[in-house]
């Protein structure tokens, strides 16, 4: 408990006045090619890798609607996703997209650039998700590339699977935080490699996630990636209704594969693989 305090305050003060991210245009990595950019130029999400998350009953999902345009927006060249209360109805309602069915990444590193309002009871989330049939959750594996609640000045990045969640679990760590400066546009990222996964903050290192068994139990299945701005949950607590919309925005999502890997990014389920021409900008 006195390791995670001290590392939360020691984030926060490292967050203040950097804005690192607020104008990353990085297009490259040593090692790494860049496969596919998501970058929002159309008005609508591209239906090929996106669909509007449905209401479920779990507590990320719980006020899921498409039934309010008004909560997705795409304009200027970001991705608008917002939460509210319907005063009419007395609910709250959110929105979401996510690429279930659509897309499978394996490897690679994931830069979203993206901001977010804070609020009581807000909570803006990007983060992958496993897919195989028949597999649930945690064993088909989970990767928080950002969460961030309420008013806190930190966001967490965490990994879940099958050995994560075992009432005896102690080791390795699931996740870390690192202070944030909500006002700007800061880059979360992934590195899914094969025996360890990397998150990072404006390219700095928050949490090293290494392999130490051997099959699924760690590194599952194919993720696909979800976008969510909800309102409330366990974790979260109970929101407030906001004077006006609370807001995840989305500036781009790239993906990047380790040379010499091959130029395959997504594997549109029921398909042939797709193969996705570089992009040299």
């Amino acid at each position: 408990m006195m390791s995670r305090c001290l590392l939360t305050i020691l984030s926060s003060i490292l967050a203040a006045g950097l804005c690192a991210g607020q104008e990353n245009g990085r297009l490259q990595y040593e090692g790494y090619r860049l496969v596919w950019e998501e970058d929002f130029a159309s008005e609508t999400p591209d239906s090929t890798l996106w669909s509007v998350v449905p209401a479920q009953p779990y507590d990320w999902a719980r006020h899921m609607t498409s039934e309010h345009p008004g909560l997705m927006e795409i304009s200027g060249g970001t991705l608008k996703l917002r939460a509210d209360y319907d005063r009419t109805t007395g609910s709250y309602v959110t929105t979401g997209l996510w690429g279930k069915g659509r897309q499978e990444i394996r490897l690679g590193r994931i830069d979203v650039r993206a901001r977010y309002d804070s609020g009581q009871g807000f909570w803006p989330a990007i983060w992958m998700l496993g897919y195989a049939p028949g597999v649930s959750w945690p064993h088909n594996g989970e990767i928080d590339i950002m969460e961030h609640l309420n008013q806190d000045s930190i966001v967490y990045q965490t990994v879940h699977n099958g050995l994560t969640e075992r009432e005896d679990y102690t080791w390795p760590d699931r996740g870390g935080v690192m202070g944030v400066d909500a006002s700007c546009f800061n880059v979360y990222s992934v590195v899914i490699e094969e025996h360890q996964i990397l998150l990072l903050v404006n390219d700095r290192l928050c949490h090293t996630y290494p392999r130490v068994v051997e099959g699924e139990e760690q590194f599952p299945y194919p993720f696909y990636l979800i976008l969510s701005a909800q309102m409330g949950g366990s974790w979260v607590g109970r929101p407030v209704p906001p004077d006006q919309p609370l807001t995840l925005e989305i500036d781009y999502i790239r993906h990047y594969l380790p040379l010499p890997a091959s130029n395959m990014h997504f594997d549109l389920l029921g398909q042939e693989a797709v193969t996705l021409e570089g992009d040299d900008r």
